[in-house]
């Protein structure tokens, strides 16, 4: 069917899909470009799985930080090339389940404690409130 190509130098997720946000740019320009009759365009899910761990009550997840940092970066320059972008999304609220992982991935801006079903709000939580508060990514 297919096959999953990584390249050096551009860096991958714990379970090896790439990161990539320019690809973000340069399908949001080229759907922009190719169908010029478009309304909008909402992204509705971007997100990265990583192995979160909770320690002393609290999950570092500065890689997820990272990541959303730099996508909306790339959709910001999309928007400023014209890109009419309704809205944006993350993937997901909260860790879930995966039809395919199981429980091994961690994907929200919440940790969730699968035994007492806890919600525990990781570093990208509150970095992802400031930035909708402020309207600022740094």
């Amino acid at each position: 069917m297919g096959e999953r190509v990584n390249k050096p130098g551009i860096p991958t997720t714990d379970w090896d899909w790439i990161i990539y946000p320019k690809g973000l740019f340069d399908l949001l320009v080229r759907i922009k470009l190719q169908y010029p009759n478009y309304k909008q365009i909402f992204i509705t899910e971007n997100g990265m799985g990583y192995k979160d761990a909770l320690v002393d009550g609290f999950v570092d997840d500065a890689p997820r930080i990272d990541y959303v940092r730099q996508h909306l970066r790339w959709l910001l320059k999309a928007m400023e090339l014209g890109v009419n972008v309704g809205g944006y999304f993350m993937w997901s609220l909260q860790d879930q389940f995966s039809w395919t992982n199981g429980y091994n991935k961690r994907y929200g801006f919440f940790y969730v404690d699968y035994e007492t079903q806890r919600r525990i709000p990781k570093a990208s939580a509150y970095w992802f409130k400031t930035v909708a508060e402020t309207r600022r990514i740094d």
